[in-house]
């Protein structure tokens, strides 16, 4: 395969990547990453054309023209896939990008005014470009951490193509870089040799197609995980919804019936919720039951269960607790959420039923909720801030 032929695949590989994040951008404008990866997609395939046409001698002054056109588009093309990357990752680029593209595009037509030769003018695009590979490797790296982490896998397979596309990018520009000292005439267009058309276009081609396709996996890996918590979790408190609980909660149950083992069952309910919304709105109130759910959420175990059941009623499944345990645990969470601040400035209070199931007994999920729900109304009758035991239990 010759340069040319080489480069317009290359090229189509960019077009096409280009076309599918567009696609995906309209149907979703608010995503700045899909704008800023079509956009690079695009700058790059016009920028291997335009040096594509410059290498083949155009006359005049579009030759130099083609040849500034063309990379500065690629090195743009690279920023731009970057900065769809911290977009995708929620951290914001800034405007030094666009200068240090803008003083790229100023070096370049300093080395063609001067006609400075082709070898040491890839050197200047070689650093460039390096730069860019690194600056992508970094975010990925720093997406294993922060506020995206917590939400999403941090080794996903998407991101794993894209760290790998990315060191065959930066080893292929360092071979480059190396043979050029050596070897420069392999490179210079359009008498381009087999090593040459390898470094610069084929393996990158290769690269080029993994990159998109980790873009594309990684944006649909968080759809995905989008999707799947919208359906299980509730969104105000993030606990569980009531039908993912119910879900979690029988096969926990199922697993201790099975195993002969103890669990414990906590129902929760929010001590007078109604005249918090009534005295300080139901935004007061939202806070409250996103503030008292991230409560109890720490007061949980890896392993437990917490959902919001409905209203202002939560519920809480715990493994392996048995009686006395599970007291330890009602005294736990009212004092939780007992000296919990909350934005209204007024103490909020819970009170507790629990449950539980004793070993080798048969107990169903409807029957173990139904006796904490009991013992929940016992503790809300007698004076709220409080737990009660069920009283098939005793206490």
């Amino acid at each position: 395969m010759n340069a040319a032929t080489a480069s317009i695949a290359l090229a189509l590989v960019q077009f096409c990547g280009g076309l599918i994040m567009a696609g995906l951008f309209m149907n979703m404008p608010k995503e700045h990453c899909t704008r800023l990866w079509a956009l690079s997609g695009l700058c790059g395939a016009a920028g291997i054309c335009l040096m594509l046409l410059g290498y083949n001698h155009m006359g005049g002054v579009w030759n130099p023209l083609a040849l500034l056109a063309g990379n500065t588009g690629l090195f743009s093309c690279c920023l731009l896939a970057w900065a769809g990357l911290r977009s995708f990752y929620q951290r914001r680029t800034g405007w030094w990008p666009w200068l240090l593209v803008g003083f790229y595009a100023f070096l370049f037509s300093l080395l063609l005014l001067y006609q400075v030769s082709f070898t040491q003018r890839s050197y200047l695009a070689l650093v460039a470009l390096q730069l860019t590979f690194w600056l992508a490797l970094g975010e990925f790296a720093r997406g294993m951490s922060g506020p995206h982490a917590q939400r999403y896998a941090r080794w996903s397979f998407g991101r794993c193509i894209g760290i790998v596309s990315l060191l065959i990018f930066i080893s292929t520009h360092v071979a480059r870089f190396i043979l050029s000292f050596s070897h420069p005439e392999l490179f210079i267009p359009p008498a381009m040799s087999n090593i040459g058309v390898a470094l610069i276009y084929l393996i990158p081609l290769s690269g080029s197609l993994l990159f998109s396709v980790s873009l594309m996996m990684i944006y649909f890996e968080r759809l995905l995980a989008d999707r799947q918590r919208l359906a299980t979790e509730d969104q105000l408190t993030g606990a569980l919804n009531r039908r993912e609980l119910v879900r979690c909660g029988e096969l926990l149950l199922a697993r201790a019936v099975e195993r002969k083992s103890v669990l414990a069952l906590a129902f929760i309910d929010v001590d007078h919720f109604k005249q918090i919304n009534d005295r300080h709105g139901h935004l007061a109130g939202d806070r409250v039951l996103a503030g008292i759910g991230a409560t109890l959420a720490q007061s949980c175990r890896p392993g437990d269960v917490l959902g919001r059941y409905g209203g202002e009623e939560f519920c809480a499944v715990f493994p392996g607790v048995d009686h006395d345990q599970a007291c330890q645990i009602g005294q736990r969470l009212l004092e939780s959420v007992r000296t919990q601040r909350f934005e209204h400035g007024h103490p909020v209070t819970i009170s507790v039923g629990l449950a539980v199931l004793q070993p080798g007994n048969q107990r169903s999920w409807d029957e173990l909720v139904h006796e904490a729900d009991l013992a929940l109304y016992r503790a809300k009758n007698e004076g709220r801030n409080a737990y009660r035991m069920a009283m098939s239990f005793g206490h």
